[in-house]
């Protein structure tokens, strides 16, 4: 049992892009498909989608507890490890605590942004399937970006949230506050890894130009299309009235 928490069993190695991604990947769309086909039957039922959503995220809140309790006694890492460093990990917190508040700010700041993680996690999970068997780390990462996924999905597909052009100066905030975490907070507290992939060999690297920039510039650029298309006509009115308000 030890073995499986801690992540030591079968061969280790990179299976990105193998049966146990597959295998994985197709759950979750199991999973999601199943969730957007309830909202849709429900859409009438805010109730229902509400329970839904609460339920996920009370869920989310619980895993995200107890693997850090195995990792802290079980694993024998940092007290450190309670730390959200990565920008995945911070969305695992923040994204159920404001889906339950309701918060329609923290919504504005973090929802895109994290489904955009989740979706780049499964199309290009580095570092995660790097066993051969199913082992609890790898479970870990896999429920943390479906949640991810989820949230986000079910607020947008029962209509209590949905991103919008309009909202980018929040989004671009959320993005600051990735950013202060991973570069910042991380530093001062002796971190040392690139969370945000800022230095990484990620496909994004143009070469003769640092890292960060290609990776700057990328998200904002998906995350304004992505904004656009979620909102078309309420990102085309905010468009008109933002040009009529220029001098």
């Amino acid at each position: 049992m030890k073995d499986w928490l801690i992540g030591n069993m079968g061969t280790g190695g990179d299976y990105m892009y193998q049966a146990i991604h597959w295998y994985s990947l197709a759950a979750v769309l199991l999973v999601l498909v199943a969730a957007v086909v309830f909202c849709i039957c429900n859409r009438k039922d805010s109730a229902k989608c509400r329970k839904l959503l609460v339920g996920v995220s009370v869920f989310q809140i619980a895993f995200e507890v107890i693997w850090r309790l195995v990792y802290l006694f079980i694993k024998g890492d940092s007290i450190l490890c309670w730390w959200p460093a990565y920008a995945c990990n911070l969305g695992g917190v923040l994204l159920p605590i404001i889906a339950l508040l309701n918060w329609q700010k923290g919504k504005k700041l973090f929802y895109l942004f994290g489904f955009v993680g989740g979706v780049l996690t499964f199309a290009m999970p580095d570092g995660i399937f790097s066993q051969d068997v199913f082992v609890f780390p790898i479970l870990k990462s896999v429920l943390q970006h479906t949640g991810l996924l989820l949230i986000p999905m079910i607020e947008y597909v029962s209509g209590s949230y949905r991103p919008s052009l309009r909202d980018y100066g929040w989004l671009v905030g959320g993005c600051l506050i990735h950013v202060a975490n991973c570069e910042g907070i991380c530093r001062l507290l002796g971190f040392t890894e690139d969370f945000l992939f800022m230095r990484s060999d990620l496909p994004f690297v143009i070469p003769g130009v640092p890292q960060w920039i290609t990776m700057s510039v990328f998200a904002l650029a998906v995350f304004a299309l992505l904004s656009f298309m979620s909102d078309v006509p309420g990102s085309l009115k905010w468009i008109k009235s933002w040009k009529k308000k220029r001098p």
